[in-house]
């Protein structure tokens, strides 16, 4: 692999920190990933920590660039599975995937993925809780019990275990239009 700047060096970076673990980045593995002198990296980095640091800053900003539309209408089936699926579409992104996959591997042992994951969580369940809202189910436990789920599938796809998560969103508006009647 050829490396033509940092943002190479930083994909690698990541690649190694979600496929094999935070332990396994060093300068070394990193120059044999990228197939360059451990000594080159300190022309566009002055630490590993620093090029911790930007992965962090880079998939954020990833994230966010995303965005994400509310649909407030129609049938609790088509919010929520409109909903789902946009998660969903994050959550495999092939350019957010890794990020993701780091998060989540180190929320418990790294403050800012803990930080970032937990940000994730209060955007899906805030969310979630206008969209239940718009369909008159605000004080209700559903709101928490959907998010809840929808991250427990999330984090499944993120261990490459593919969830039908659309489907599920159809099965919880069920429901929901049973406990409406």
């Amino acid at each position: 692999m050829k490396i033509t700047g940092k943002e190479e060096i930083l994909d690698a970076a990541l690649d190694i920190i979600a496929f094999d673990g935070l332990d396994k980045l060093s300068m070394q593995s990193l120059a044999k990933k990228v197939g360059m002198n451990k000594s080159s990296f300190y022309h566009w980095f002055r630490s590993k920590e620093e090029i911790i640091d930007m992965i962090f800053t880079e998939g954020h900003r990833k994230l966010m660039s995303k965005g994400f539309r509310l649909i407030l209408e129609g049938s609790a089936e088509e919010i929520l599975s409109a909903a789902a699926a946009r998660w969903q579409d994050i959550f495999t992104d092939d350019g957010i995937l890794p990020y993701l996959r780091m998060i989540y591997a180190l929320r418990f042992s790294d403050p800012r993925a803990e930080e970032e994951a937990r940000a994730i969580r209060l955007m899906i369940e805030s969310q979630i809780n206008v969209m239940m809202a718009s369909l008159g189910l605000s004080d209700n436990i559903l709101p928490l019990l959907f998010s809840s789920l929808l991250l427990q599938k999330l984090e499944a796809e993120l261990e490459g275990n593919h969830e039908d998560i659309e489907g599920y969103a159809r099965q919880f508006a069920e429901l929901i239009e049973m406990l409406d009647n």
